[in-house]
């Protein structure tokens, strides 16, 4: 059966294929691929289960699946959660979610549990990118895991570390494990200098990758920052740390509801005491639906307000899921053909999903959680 199928994807001709229907075969294929990586987890679960004497099922994904050691435990890990999600695992199998939806709910699980998150997201994995279902996973876990996170960030704080090392082509590299908060902060500031290079390297309007790559460019970035820590980058409010509370959390007896910094965990009532006192705070309303009750004056550019409300509503690219400090401010209809600069007329957009609006035909819908960026020539759930 297995040589069969892979003659016939090898055999399979792709040459002279349409657009659409080169997107046809990369969508079956990723059915395919998910179908498969059922299979192998279904087959990992069987092996652990034996009672034979024989080696574990990260050895045999290793050996005779062929993977790395790091991909073999990923997926034996993903097996283990799987057979606790009988919905997900469906799901998986008939190519409905991928490997990577099925690693994402199985983290989500471990921070919560299988049956709440077979229940709660298997629907909504079906239904997003890998990258809009971990952001949405991240946000759910930390409203719905057992206490404020106090002793995980203890733990984090204590393991945190700093390695440095030449390796063999006489190359230097630094490796950091940090808090969430701290690496939070410290990503925001090589985010912030990197998106100053990279506009310094033409930007949006130009070619910034012929003139370094974005690897390069971040790394240039961190050295710039270490060695000259005054080229912050722009002090916009798309480059700073974000972190959005429920008004109950700045109660000062018995907080309720959660605290979170834009793109990160869940944050400690300790963590978010110390951050107040070092922070700007403002007040933003939602209504009922998550949407700001205050929007903004009819004018072109967005003060830092509506900025703030913007970042709070969206909290990444509503394309891709890029962190707020990538983004622009997108008029979802164009300032010069009536557009107002209003909150709820606007969203955060990388300057990949910008272009591809402006110059591909890509649009902005509304879902019910937001907003969201689609092309509206592939299926919702297609590549």
């Amino acid at each position: 059966m297995f040589d069969l199928m892979v003659r016939q994807a090898r055999d399979l001709a792709v040459a002279g294929l349409t657009r659409s229907e080169l997107t046809a075969v990369v969508e079956g294929a990723g059915r395919v691929v998910a179908a498969m990586t059922s299979l192998q987890a279904r087959c990992a679960t069987e092996i652990d289960g034996l009672d034979d004497g024989g080696v574990n099922s990260k050895t045999v994904l290793r050996e005779a699946g062929r993977m790395s050691t790091r991909n073999a435990n990923s997926v034996a890990k993903t097996a283990a959660g799987l057979a606790e999600m009988p919905k997900l695992a469906e799901s998986l199998a008939g190519g409905k979610i991928t490997a990577e939806h099925a690693a994402v709910a199985v983290g989500a699980a471990a921070k919560t549990s299988a049956e709440q998150v077979d229940e709660q997201l298997s629907g909504i994995a079906e239904g997003a990118s890998v990258d809009m279902f971990a952001e949405h996973s991240r946000r759910w876990v930390n409203r719905n895991q057992s206490d404020d996170g106090e002793e995980l960030h203890k733990r984090q704080r204590r393991n945190r570390c700093f390695k440095d090392w030449v390796n063999e082509d006489g190359m230097g590299v630094l490796v950091a494990e940090l808090d969430p908060t701290s690496y939070q902060t410290v990503r925001k500031a090589i985010n912030a200098e990197y998106d100053r290079l990279w506009r310094d390297d033409g930007g949006r309007d130009g070619t910034p990758d012929d003139v370094r790559t974005p690897q390069q460019r971040r790394a240039d970035a961190f050295v710039s920052l270490v060695t000259n820590p005054n080229s912050a980058g722009p002090n916009s409010t798309r480059m700073q740390l974000t972190v959005i509370a429920d008004i109950e959390r700045l109660r000062a007896e018995n907080p309720t509801g959660v605290a979170e910094i834009v793109g990160g965990e869940a944050l400690p009532q300790s963590v978010l005491e110390r951050l107040m006192c070092i922070s700007t705070v403002t007040g933003v309303v939602f209504d009922g639906k998550g949407q700001p009750i205050w929007v903004g004056r009819d004018k072109r550019f967005p003060t830092q307000a509506q900025i703030k409300a913007i970042i709070a509503r969206d909290q990444h690219c509503t394309g891709c899921a890029a962190g707020p400090e990538r983004c622009e401010i997108h008029h979802i209809v164009p300032w010069e053909h009536g557009g107002l600069t209003d909150i709820d007329k606007m969203c955060l957009a990388c300057p990949n999903c910008h272009h591809n609006i402006h110059d591909h035909g890509y649009i902005v819908i509304k879902t019910k959680t937001g907003f969201k960026i689609i092309n509206p020539n592939n299926p919702p759930n297609g590549p």
